[in-house]
């Protein structure tokens, strides 16, 4: 893929979530792990509806509303955020939290406090434009979400936790507590992030002026990871908030530490362009850096936590990694307004876009670049042209409300079919088995078709619609057979 510009469209990345959200308002999605390698089909679980994890895009739509006041936009709010805060289980976990794994998890700490987050930066920037009454249902939610969240280690961090997960509640007690009346969690905040520090930070990695962070007590007790790099925003984030409230240079000067950690660990890819390292190993005084299979969409919350340490303060090093990763978004975006998931795995996750990654990404660059001109009327812009992102082992097409993840001729059998406003997809078989064939709702009209050769890969269908086709991996795009 080449590189053409220094900075991505936020508009077009805005229009293309959009395209997922449901009347009822739900993100729905191929909920494609890229730092991991799942997604539900890898699990058996066929789930393409909503997650918690895409709570931040309702943060980043939040922003552009308070810069650019819009009815449209403000109904789109609205209706993000009645979704959410009632989509709830019986014991006051969020509903649809399983992410990568589907339907088939209904428990998990970080994905209920994503969603809480991102409700919260929606109020913190537009909620003087919702109606008080819907303001205070989506303040009640997260309480009770709180609440119901005690299940995990009473409430507050622990030797039984995981990093990035406990991080996550503290900056949802620490949004709450801002916008809101309700005090409870005023004297928890600076003993629970104390705590985060003592049982989890570790300074040396990759040299003195840096510090990662254990992913678990027990990654440190007998060796292991460090959190990967696309999760410190959940951490330097709330350590900022913390210096701000309780004046705590060494909260600042720890958020630091972590900021120079991602920066310092990052590498260059064949492209040119500047990534995300995967994960350091660290045990006794032994360190290893591992930079890939890793992610490309995805790096928006530990860049919006770097962009929150430059606001208090300028930080050249920092400035530059900023942006040179706004030059990695530019290179790696498609014309439809998604990027390129990751590289390294030489599979659909490599392509297959993720809307609650490019929700994390979408917060970021609206707190760094701001919605630009006629931002609203580009997000709700009819989306006319089909798209397909392609490498040399998967292809991701979609067109209007249908999308595909197929393998290139012979190069696999991989045939997934889905619908932006279903909440299930399937996969398709072949037609000398004896499974039932694709209905035809998620039949896929004209669907591309590809060849790979040596020299490059090669559009074989006769399919007329005006289509924009990116290449990633190893092989260009040659053009049709």
């Amino acid at each position: 893929m080449e590189h053409r510009t220094t900075a991505p469209d936020t508009a077009a990345l805005a229009g293309w979530l959009h395209s997922w959200v449901t009347r009822q308002g739900a993100i729905n999605g191929f909920h494609n792990h890229s730092v991991w390698g799942t997604n539900p089909f890898t699990f058996l679980d066929f789930t393409s509806g909503h997650t918690t994890f895409a709570g931040p895009a309702v943060g980043a739509y939040g922003q552009a509303l308070a810069q650019q006041p819009d009815e449209r936009g403000i109904a789109l709010l609205r209706r993000l955020l009645r979704y959410q805060s009632t989509e709830m289980q019986p014991d006051g976990q969020y509903r649809h939290i399983g992410f990568q794994v589907g339907e088939s998890a209904t428990n998990g700490l970080i994905h209920n406090a994503v969603g809480g987050l991102g409700m919260l930066l929606a109020l913190r920037h537009a909620g003087h434009l919702l109606p008080a009454d819907e303001v205070a249902a989506a303040l009640d939610s997260v309480r009770r979400n709180l609440d119901a969240c005690k299940i995990y280690g009473d409430g507050r961090p622990g030797v039984d936790g995981t990093c990035n997960q406990e991080y996550a509640r503290v900056w949802v007690k620490q949004l709450y507590t801002e916008l809101g009346d309700d005090k409870t969690y005023a004297d928890q905040i600076p003993e629970d992030l104390a705590e985060l520090v003592r049982l989890f930070h570790h300074r040396g990695v990759p040299d003195a002026d840096s510090a990662g962070a254990f992913r678990t007590t027990r990654d440190r007790a007998e060796g292991g990871i460090l959190e990967p790099a696309e999760y410190y925003g959940l951490m330097i984030v709330p350590l900022v908030l913390g210096y701000r409230a309780q004046g705590d240079q060494d909260l600042l000067a720890e958020a630091r530490r972590l900021c120079r950690h991602v920066a310092r660990s990052a590498w260059t890819d064949d492209t040119g362009a500047t990534r995300y390292h995967r994960y350091w190993h660290v045990k006794g005084d032994r360190a290893r850096k591992t930079d890939t299979p890793m992610l490309i969409a995805g790096m928006g919350l530990t860049l919006y936590g770097i962009h929150e340490v430059l606001a208090e303060g300028p930080d050249p090093e920092l400035e530059a990694f900023t942006e040179a990763c706004l030059a990695t978004y530019a290179g790696y975006q498609t014309p439809a307004g998604y990027f390129a998931s990751a590289s390294g795995w030489h599979n659909e996750a490599d392509v297959a876009p993720s809307t609650a990654w490019h929700a994390h990404d979408l917060l970021f660059l609206m707190a760094r670049l701001g919605p630009g001109d006629a931002f609203w009327d580009r997000v709700f812009a009819p989306r006319e042209r089909q798209s397909v992102l392609v490498s040399d082992r998967s292809y991701w097409a979609e067109s209007g409300l249908h999308w595909s993840v197929r393998s290139p001729l012979t190069a696999g059998d991989l045939h997934l079919y889905g619908r932006k406003d279903r909440d299930t997809f399937t996969r398709e078989f072949f037609a000398w088995t004896d499974r039932e064939p694709l209905p035809e709702e998620l039949r896929y009209p004209d669907v591309p078709e590809f060849f790979v050769a040596n020299d490059g890969i090669y559009r074989v269908d006769g399919g007329e619609a005006p289509t924009d086709i990116t290449a990633v991996g190893p092989l260009p795009y040659r053009g049709r057979l």
